[in-house]
């Protein structure tokens, strides 16, 4: 008889144990979500109180490469690279990165000899005449200049960073692809770096 009394509560404990769970389990996992959310809000308030937007993920690029081929290897692109160089620029790149959707972008970080982030090419491929992409402009701009690059019509940004250095930005579409340089060198510069990139080949 003690042993029907108990197996019979044993069976009711089991029943029971998914309403017992169920909750527990949901609070849990509000808590945790509740804790990540905390985690971030330091920086959405950081990003309010110095003006800027809270970040959009517009240029996700999601995968590291270890080579230009291997980049032009796993997305089906041919990447352009820039004939000439500003002496102070380190071969390879630093960073190779890229995405295939929404759109395939490559993206090329260089570093100049005293270590600091000197030179970005990022090469968003698309044949419509507007960007699928939205690409971040410097955060102080101070001045937007027309300007031709081989032939096609062309956007200099010059503007600063976020440390209040120099940093100017062009951007213009040829050959199927936009490309937007950035750099910390003066606009002279840039744009003698951005005619010696050809992504058409010519």
């Amino acid at each position: 008889m003690v042993g029907d009394t108990f197996k019979r509560k044993i069976i009711r404990f089991g029943r029971e144990l998914p309403g017992i769970l169920g909750p527990l389990l949901l609070t849990v996992a509000v808590a945790v979500l509740l804790l990540r959310l905390l985690n971030a809000a330091p920086d959405y308030w950081a990003r309010l109180a110095a003006g800027q937007s809270p970040a959009r993920p517009v240029l996700n690029e999601k995968v590291e490469f270890h080579s230009i081929e291997e980049a032009e290897r796993e997305l089906g692109v041919k990447v352009a690279i820039p004939i000439y160089f500003p002496s102070s620029l380190i071969w390879p790149p630093a960073s190779i990165r890229g995405q295939q959707e929404p759109a395939r972008v490559v993206s090329l970080l260089f570093l100049s000899a005293d270590g600091r982030q000197a030179l970005q090419i990022r090469e968003i491929f698309s044949r419509e005449e507007e960007s699928p992409l939205p690409v971040p402009e410097p955060i102080d701009v101070l001045e937007r200049r027309e300007v031709e690059v081989n032939g096609s019509g062309g956007l200099l940004l010059l503007g600063r960073s976020q440390d209040g250095g120099t940093l100017n930005q062009l951007r213009w579409h040829t050959g199927g692809v936009h490309l937007v340089v950035t750099t910390i060198y003066p606009p002279e510069e840039l744009l003698r770096i951005s005619e010696s990139i050809h992504p058409d080949g010519s």
